[in-house]
């Protein structure tokens, strides 16, 4: 009976011992979990996940109506004369069916006071968004705003979109060639002219609606050069 008491203490001291080990590894993984979590979660301040990412070859910017102005380019096939295109959207919590028939329209285009470049703005057909909640300017059926100016391919131009609501915002654009997936890009089929003027003119008076009127009208600030080339380079030949 000793040797079964004494058996049975060994038996009973060794599961304690693993016990207490399985005890300290579960709380220091606990305290690993702990101190990664406020790592790994978004809770807090100005976390990274919290702010706005808009991943796009283009410029965009949120204005104060609730419009976005997404993807802005000027697509140029030569230097100095492009297309501007740019998606339109509205605010994602609306009923597109219904606030595109209220959203406000773009009526202007022009650069920045304070641009390195000049850009001439073609008349153009007042653009608004669809029922689906958005118009795509690079999309055939809808079709950019032309622009002339002294700019060229890789040029990063400040331009300023004017709503029909009196609502300015300023994006930085692109410029990029006339190629690959910009070579299908047109201006608008038809400018309707009268109807840009008369949507100019309905407006108040001042400092605004002038830049749209002088944007239609102003003569280009460059004459084009020769189209730019989209062809890939080829590499020589080994040995050449």
């Amino acid at each position: 009976m000793t040797g079964l008491a004494k058996t049975a203490g060994r038996t009973a001291a060794s599961m304690a011992a693993v016990t207490t080990i399985l005890s300290r590894k579960l709380a220091l993984a606990a305290g690993l979990v702990c101190l990664a979590t406020p790592v790994l979660s978004s809770c807090g301040f100005d976390y990274a996940t919290d702010r706005p990412n808009v991943i796009a070859n283009g410029g965009y910017v949120q204005s104060g109506n609730g419009m976005r102005v997404l993807a802005t380019r000027i697509v140029a096939d030569t230097s100095h004369r492009g297309v501007f295109i740019a998606t339109l959207a509205l605010n994602p919590t609306a009923n597109p069916v219904v606030a595109a028939k209220t959203a406000p329209t773009l009526v202007g285009l022009t650069t920045r006071s304070d641009s390195p470049f000049q850009m001439t703005a073609a008349p153009f057909t007042p653009i608004a968004v669809t029922d689906t909640g958005a118009v795509n300017m690079a999309d055939s059926s809808a079709g950019g705003i032309k622009v002339t100016g002294n700019f060229g391919a890789g040029a990063m131009i400040p331009v300023t979109l004017k709503f029909s609501d009196g609502e300015e915002v300023s994006v930085q654009t692109p410029v990029v060639t006339q190629c690959h997936e910009f070579a299908s890009v047109a201006p608008q089929a038809s400018t309707a002219a009268g109807h840009h003027k008369s949507s100019a003119s309905s407006e108040p008076t001042g400092s605004a609606s002038a830049s749209v009127s002088d944007s239609a009208t102003a003569e280009p600030s460059a004459e084009p050069t020769a189209p730019y080339d989209c062809s890939f380079p080829s590499l020589p030949a080994i040995g050449e």
